[in-house]
């Protein structure tokens, strides 16, 4: 049984990809943190920001999303979470 190691996915992230799939890849991570607790998930990702949107039930879930992105990226600057919680 393999356990999921985030230190794994921070090394391959950004390699070789373009935007689109940097998102997509995102996506999938913040999925995995997150349990799918992000109702429509979408990342747009580009040089300048990166930008979450989704719906939440909880302020908890929101966090984990935003710091799955964190923890990827080094701490990106221009991290704008829109994520809505109702």
């Amino acid at each position: 049984m393999s356990m999921y190691n985030p230190r794994v996915e921070q090394h391959q992230f950004g390699f070789g990809k373009n935007h689109q799939e940097l998102a997509q890849f995102l996506e999938g991570h913040i999925n995995r943190i997150a349990n799918g607790r992000i109702r429509d998930l979408r990342v747009d990702y580009s040089d300048e920001r990166i930008v979450l949107q989704g719906r939440s039930r909880t302020y908890h879930a929101k966090q984990l999303a935003h710091q799955a992105v964190l923890d990827l990226t080094d701490g990106h600057p221009l991290l704008a979470n829109q994520i809505v919680v109702s």
